[in-house]
Formats: C-alpha cells, sequence, structure tokens
C-alpha cells in the first residue's frame, strides 16, 4: 500500500493515544464515539470502527476526523468508493481540510493508481499547510513513485528544515539524493537519521529507506543488515523479508533467499508478484522446474486477477463519475440507470443504493426508492439519513406509523437532523395533536442560529393551532429577523394577533 519506500505506514495513519483499552462511556459524547472509533481502528477492527467513526459524525464538532477516520475504515473494509464519495461531499464543504485532502490524495494514488492528481492534491495542501513537514514528505513521497527525484528532493528538504530531528524524513531525504547521485550528502542523511533514530515514530521505516538504497548501491551485505534490523523492530515487515531475500539472493543464500520471499507473502495483505518473480528466479538456478512451473502459475493467476480488477475498477469509476454530475443536475432517470449497474457490479457499495433510493424517490418510483434505502440500511444501519429517507418514503405512501418509527431512529442517531423532525412532528400533529408536534420542534438540539425557513413557519403555524400565541409570537421576531423576504413566513405571521 507504500506509495514508495519511505512512506511507511502512515498513509492511512490516525491520531495516537495513550490508552491501551477501548472503553466508551455511557450515554456516550460524539467525542466519546470518536475516541472510541480511534482506538478500534488502531487494533484494526475495522467493522466495528467504521459504526463509530459514524455516530461521531453527527456532530459539528467531531465531523471532520471522523469523517477522515470513517474513510480510513470504509478503505479496510472493501468500499474505497464510498470512502471517495463520503470525502468528496466533505470537501465540498470544506475545501480546505488539510487531513481529508491529504486522505483523498491517498485513494487517488492507491486506489485509481492516479498520482498525478495526487501530487495536484498535496501541491494545494503544501500551500495551505506550508509549515507542516507530514506534507511535504507525503510530497516528496509522490514524486519519487513519479521518478520526479529533483522535486522529491526539494520537499524532503522542506519536510527536515521544518523538523531536524525527525529520523524518518532524514532518511526519505538521503534516499532520495542517492537517486539523484549525489551519494556523500545521501551518506551524510543517513548518518543523521540514524543519530536521531530513537526519537522516530517508525524506526523499522528508516532501516527499510536505508537497507532499499544499500540494495540499489549493490551493497549486498550491508543492505541485508539494515533489514535484519528492520524485521528486528517489525519482524512482520512483508517489505523487509522482501528486502533481505533480494539481498540473500545476490548473496548466494538461496535458502534464506527462498524463506524470507515466503515471508514477504504471507505477511503482505496483497498478492506479491515481486516475490514469486524470485522464487521463480530460484528455482530455475536449483533446477527445480516442479517449483518454477508451481510458482509461475500463482503468478500468472496474479496477473489475470489484476487485470480483471483493474478492468472492473475502470468501468466502476467511469459509472460513477458519470452518475454523479447527473445526479446534482437533477437528471434522475439517467442517473438512476448507472446506480442500477454500479450495484449490480459492486452489492456492498451503499452510497449507491442511497443515491439509487433519492433517484427514484425523485422520480415518484416510491416502492423501488423503499426498496434501495432498504438496501442502503442493511449495510449502514446506523445512517440517519437513510432512516430519514425510508421514513418520508413511508409519510408519502400514507404508512404513518412505519414512517414515525423510521423518523424516530433517524432522531435517535441524530437529533440534529431538522428534516426527520418537521416531518415526524407533522405526522404528530395529526396523531397526538398540534401540541405535542409543536414540542418536537422546540425539543431540536440546534441553536436557533442553524433552524431554516420552512422550520420557523412550522414553529409559527403550530404555536398557533396550539393557542400559545406568545411564542408564535417570538418565532415571528426571530424567523422575520433571519428571513425577511420569506413570503411562507409572512403568511404565517399574518395570522399572529
Amino acid at each position: 500500500m507504500a506509495l514508495s519506500v519511505c512512506s511507511g505506514a502512515g498513509l492511512f495513519a490516525l491520531p495516537q493515544h495513550q490508552e491501551t483499552q477501548c472503553l466508551l462511556a455511557s450515554p456516550p459524547t460524539p467525542a466519546e464515539h470518536l475516541r472510541f472509533a480511534e482506538c478500534l481502528a488502531r487494533k484494526q477492527q475495522w467493522k466495528a470502527a467504521e459504526e463509530q467513526f459514524r455516530l461521531a459524525r453527527q456532530s459539528a464538532g467531531t465531523l471532520a476526523p471522523a469523517t477522515i477516520g470513517h474513510a480510513t475504515a470504509l478503505y479496510h473494509l472493501n468500499q474505497p468508493f464510498d470512502a471517495m464519495l463520503e470525502l468528496e461531499d466533505f470537501l465540498r464543504r470544506n475545501p480546505d481540510s488539510v487531513p481529508a485532502l491529504q486522505l483523498f490524495a491517498t485513494l487517488h494514488s492507491v486506489i485509481r493508481e492516479d498520482n498525478r492528481r495526487a501530487i495536484e492534491i498535496m501541491e494545494r495542501c503544501s500551500q495551505l499547510a506550508p509549515d507542516d513537514s507530514g506534507v511535504w514528505k507525503y510530497l516528496g513521497n509522490l514524486y519519487l513513485a513519479k521518478g520526479r527525484d529533483e522535486e522529491a528532493v526539494r520537499c524532503f528538504e522542506r519536510a527536515v528544515q521544518l523538523t531536524p530531528q525527525d529520523a524518518e524524513g532524514l532518511a526519505c531525504l538521503a534516499y532520495a539524493c542517492g537517486k539523484l547521485g549525489r551519494a556523500e550528502e545521501s551518506r551524510a542523511r543517513f548518518d543523521q537519521a540514524l543519530a536521531v533514530l530513537a526519537q522516530a515514530v517508525d524506526p523499522a521505516v528508516v532501516w527499510l529507506t536505508y537497507g532499499k538504497a544499500l540494495q540499489e548501491s549493490r551493497r549486498w551485505e550491508e543492505s541485508r543488515s539494515a533489514y535484519n534490523e528492520a524485521l528486528k523492530l517489525d519482524p512482520r515487515s512483508s517489505e523487509a523479508h522482501f528486502g533481505r531475500a533480494v539481498a540473500n539472493e545476490n548473496l548466494k543464500n538461496l535458502v534464506s533467499a527462498v524463506a524470507d520471499a515466503l515471508a514477504a507473502i504471507e505477511e503482505n495483505p496483497v498478492p506479491r508478484k515481486d516475490a514469486y518473480l524470485l522464487l521463480i528466479r530460484v528455482a530455475r538456478l536449483q533446477k527445480d522446474p516442479v517449483k518454477a512451473e508451481s510458482y509461475a502459475r500463482k503468478l500468472a493467476d496474479i496477473d489475470a486477477q489484476e487485470a480483471k480488477k483493474k478492468e472492473e475498477s475502470r468501468i466502476l469509476s467511469d459509472l460513477l463519475f458519470k452518475a454523479e454530475p447527473l445526479f446534482l443536475q437533477g437528471q434522475y432517470v439517467q442517473a438512476a440507470a448507472l446506480y442500477e449497474e454500479l450495484v449490480t457490479r459492486t452489492p456492498q457499495f451503499y452510497e449507491a443504493y442511497f443515491a439509487l433510493g433519492m433517484c427514484y424517490a425523485h422520480t415518484a418510483q416510491l416502492p423501488k426508492a423503499e426498496e434501495a434505502f432498504r438496501k442502503y440500511l442493511a449495510l449502514q444501519p446506523l445512517s440517519a439519513d437513510g432512516h430519514a429517507s425510508l421514513g418520508l418514503v413511508f409519510l408519502q405512501t400514507n404508512r404513518m406509523n412505519e414512517a414515525g418509527s423510521e423518523l424516530e431512529r433517524a432522531l435517535e442517531i441524530d437529533p440534529g437532523m431538522l428534516e426527520a423532525r418537521k416531518a415526524l412532528a407533522s405526522i404528530r400533529a395529526s396523531t397526538s395533536g398540534v401540541a405535542a408536534a409543536l414540542d418536537l420542534l422546540l425539543q431540536a438540539p440546534n441553536p436557533e442560529g442553524e433552524w431554516e425557513e420552512d422550520y420557523y413557519v412550522l414553529l409559527v403555524s403550530f404555536a398557533l393551532a396550539a393557542k400559545r400565541n406568545a411564542e408564535a409570537v417570538k418565532f415571528c421576531k426571530s424567523g422575520t429577523s433571519r428571513f425577511p423576504s420569506s413570503e411562507g413566513l409572512a403568511r404565517a405571521c399574518g395570522e399572529v394577533k
């Protein structure tokens, strides 16, 4: 998953805390949900983390870190397109969020294999956060991956200026200098990195970077020693096992090379073509055609799977990036056809079910909308938007009890959801009376400054119907001061005496 040799494991990193147990207060606040989610994520319990991040997203105060964490969890749950859609939506409203932009760049690089676009995003981050050394290191890694070594050196030099004692940054700069043939500077920078290794967040990455640089200089014995140090710190490092396998191969220690190549395959979540190629080379040197053929078949299977996955990813990307503009332009029939194909190809793509349900709802295909929202909720049962949307479908088909249940569930998850509260208040007005409906509206946790024009219209109307004139007068004053041109509010307030 790393973009280059010195990217490390930080591509999807989350904030670090000292606690070792994941504990959730009762009743939990959004901040508690966020802390719990981050703890679960560090333990790689991604399904549980995704649910907690989703709950944390319901508060404005935790929205940004919870959205980034949620998108990260979605990536690890093999739902990368959901993650990209979620980040796109967040960035439309928060275009200068550097953490969100950085994760968005990661997804472009890893999922879409588009380092050009990732570089554009990270260049913007470097302008928004010029004093963030992490941004400069990340951008340097992207340039390394594109073979643009001079730009990489520029970025790593900036990172080291900002954090001179950062061992990983020094190692990345040393590696990039070596790529440019600046051998003396490369050695000096590696010496600096090793001198401050004790302060490194991930010292294994420093040894990995050093081992790779030595390997590219064909200094096999020293390279193997560096990878030995990396494996002492991280015995399950696939990159360190593979690097040591290459060193052992070139040192003619073929038995150890095979053992390390197999370990690299075992420890990597994605099949390693480079390790299988090494195994084929060694099997041929050992004159073992049976093993060579076996490894060659596995390599061919990987190639076929990669080709299929790449083509499928291309098709999904095309469908998605055609569907989204159509949806936003209100061309719901055309968008629905694309979303239908998306969910057929990827049944776990929950955001597509939600968009499909909205398309059907906008085109009065309510049974289909209900089915789409139910499928969405089967995948995302803690979605306030999903429960509210299904409730509104039930409301349009006069299924009041079911509508009320779904809207109540939406408000349990997100009490600040005004659309759900307005719809549920309308139901309460017809079943429990206007006083109960008014009280429900007044229970909204939103400060009055966040209330909408239509919300004030309902407040005034229900207050009048409940003969609570003083409150009606107050709502009229507040509403008209915020929405002086509202015709609906003017009509409602015209009834106030």
